[in-house]
């Protein structure tokens, strides 16, 4: 007690400050979204993780807990999963508003005394509209995946980037553009873009399942913040790959989970777009080929 009084700036955590961490600060954009990752050590994979805000540990409000599983939790415009392989707990804030500023935690739920890490989130109004993109896409491993973002008028000739990392300010530039729409490659990754139509494409090749996190397609620009929006990318393993004839191009393809083919549970089928998604499946569709992959 002697000690917070003299020296203020060395706040107390509850429970063990190594046993979970995150980061200090994370910014958003207005009506866009933010990813927030803490991770902690092994031993806690079957206990409740929770997201709460308040500046004051012993009065904040929790906004979302997992079970106790990976199974994704979603209460109003936010989301938690737990990656217990990992040891990593993901928040996925939606619909970003300046009022969302404020302190947070991100927690773990023992009997005693809770673990937790304070973060700073702060949203930054304006930018999102100029630059837009899917909020999630998904691969198969060793296949490849596509990202489009579009932009507004007038950010033709702006280099434009992708990038990698659930903090905007801290992510990892994977490839750039030169100004121009020539494509730009660097290892697994291109970028290619088409100013006439105001969108840049990603692409990413040779998908490993490592390469599951939080992307950003950004534009970048002298003299000020970048402009950017964040991109979930998740990569499954592939279970199977299926072959068909011409003239079933647009049947209803199923994946089922029994032996017999007569009365099998079916877990996952398309609906006439490209893909379609059920608990741990999902569809794939390419032409005469459809892959289906398994999701934890």
């Amino acid at each position: 007690m002697y000690l917070l009084l003299l020296f203020p700036l060395l706040f107390w955590l509850p429970g063990s400050s190594y046993e979970i961490t995150g980061p200090e600060e994370v910014n958003g954009l207005e009506q866009g979204s933010l990813t927030v990752q803490c991770h902690y050590d092994p031993g806690w994979e079957t206990y409740r993780k929770w997201w709460c805000r308040g500046a004051e540990w012993s009065r904040c409000k929790i906004l979302v807990k997992t079970t106790g599983t990976e199974v994704e939790v979603k209460k109003d415009h936010v989301s938690i999963r737990d990656n217990q392989r990992s040891h990593v707990f993901t928040v996925t804030m939606e619909k970003l508003r300046q009022e969302d500023t404020g302190v947070y935690w991100c927690g773990i739920e023992r009997t005693g005394t809770d673990l937790g890490i304070q973060i700073k989130v702060t949203i930054v109004p304006g930018s999102s509209y100029e630059i837009t993109g899917p909020e999630e896409v998904s691969g198969l491993e060793q296949s490849s995946l596509t990202v489009q973002c579009h932009y507004d008028p007038g950010w033709e000739t702006y280099r434009k980037w992708w990038c990698r990392g659930a903090e905007w300010k801290y992510c990892e530039i994977l490839v750039t553009t030169t100004e121009t729409e020539w494509e730009v490659k660097q290892d697994r990754v291109s970028i290619r873009d088409d100013q006439r139509s105001c969108v840049f494409t990603v692409t990413m090749e040779k998908l490993r399942q490592e390469d599951t996190d939080v992307y950003w397609c950004g534009i970048e620009r002298n003299g000020a913040a970048d402009l950017g929006i964040q991109v979930k990318v998740i990569i499954g393993p592939m279970a199977a790959r299926c072959h068909y004839g011409p003239r079933w191009e647009a049947y209803m393809k199923q994946w089922c989970g029994e032996a017999d083919g007569s009365s099998c549970t079916i877990l996952v089928q398309t609906t006439g777009s490209k893909q379609a998604k059920k608990s741990r499946a999902y569809i794939d569709q390419e032409k005469r080929t459809f892959t289906v992959a398994m999701q934890n």
